[in-house]
């Protein structure tokens, strides 16, 4: 008899037991799923939010507009570094990126002018007659225009695209 009240209060514990486990492992993965939806739901996705058509077309493909700020035949004088040297720009033009910034530039052309002047005061005879010299004028030219017409940071795709200029001469002055 004795034997029998021990299988009988074994079979019990034998689904207690059974019970506990599946509690103990239900229960956090339970827990850990209603978690990790949570914090999912809270943090959000990794993706960018999409921009209205109308701007991606104009990202891709930016309209392209001429500025001009000196005109071809209209020769303009900027004293280099020094005092003694000048150059004579022929034409200087713009390539924009948008129809505002060709406003912009037509509308700060006075401020434009003293930039220019102001870079061309920093160089020398030499820095204007090598390619590099070229190059780096006409970024300095680019960065200063869109700084005027504040086309700087994302909207600098809008901007001043490129910078064309001719420059007649480089002569020295008594």
């Amino acid at each position: 008899m004795p034997e029998e009240v021990e299988q009988q209060q074994e079979q019990p514990k034998k689904k207690g037991n059974l019970m506990d486990l599946i509690k103990m492992l239900v229960i956090p993965l339970v827990i850990s799923l209603v978690v990790s939806l949570v914090v999912f739901f809270m943090l959000g996705s990794n993706k960018q939010p999409s921009q209205p058509k109308e701007e991606e077309a104009t990202a891709a493909a930016p309209v392209q507009i001429k500025a001009v700020v000196i005109a071809q035949g209209k020769y303009q004088t900027f004293m280099l570094k020094g005092g003694r040297d000048v150059a004579v720009v022929d034409s200087l033009t713009l390539l924009v990126g948008s129809e505002p910034c060709r406003a912009a530039v037509a509308e700060k052309n006075d401020e434009i002018m003293d930039a220019l002047a102001t870079i061309f005061l920093s160089k020398e005879r030499f820095d204007l007659v090598t390619p590099a010299g070229l190059d780096l004028l006409k970024k300095q030219i680019r960065e200063a225009v869109n700084e005027i017409t504040g086309f700087t940071g994302e909207k600098e795709k809008l901007g001043v695209l490129n910078v064309y200029i001719y420059i007649k001469a480089i002569s020295t002055v008594q």
